[in-house]
């Protein structure tokens, strides 16, 4: 069995997306392991637990895309890793292939719901947007059936 991988430094992808794109090259005869994550907490744990942690996952980041395909072959591994390569950077919007950096940005906030989270953001400068949510008929389970039926 032949183990190939790939790190895409900030490369954000929807974790769906990559759930079918694995689950496709899963499909490839040969193939016996399949996996693209982003790098978060929970997947690595998945990864050690699944026998597939290797340090340089360890040390990747949460806003970073890992691929990781296990073979009978490593031509078969390296063609399977091309495969979901291709599939990943086939969605990226528009030729963008790095997350941005949301660390150095200014925050912004569209709060829903409670008027205290807002003011508690605004007194330390949070540029705040304010949604009057309120539970749809006031709970009424009949009229939210109702509701469920009309759309």
């Amino acid at each position: 069995m032949t183990i190939k991988f790939k790190i895409k430094k900030n490369y954000f992808q929807d974790a769906l997306r990559l759930m079918r794109i694995s689950k496709s090259i899963l499909e490839i005869e040969g193939v016996k392991k399949a996996v693209a994550v982003m790098a978060t907490d929970k997947a690595k744990f998945a990864l050690e637990d699944a026998g597939l942690m290797i340090p340089e996952i360890k040390n990747a980041s949460g806003s970073d895309l890992v691929m990781l395909v296990e073979s009978e072959s490593e031509e078969m591994t390296n063609q399977a890793l091309a495969k979901m390569e291709e599939l990943v950077s086939a969605g990226a919007s528009q030729g963008k292939k790095e997350a941005p950096d949301i660390l150095h940005q200014e925050i912004q906030v569209i709060n829903i719901g409670l008027e205290s989270f807002k003011e508690a953001l605004e007194a330390q400068g949070v540029k705040v947007v304010h949604v009057n949510w309120q539970v749809p008929a006031k709970g009424d389970m009949k009229l939210i059936n109702i509701l469920k039926k009309m759309y």
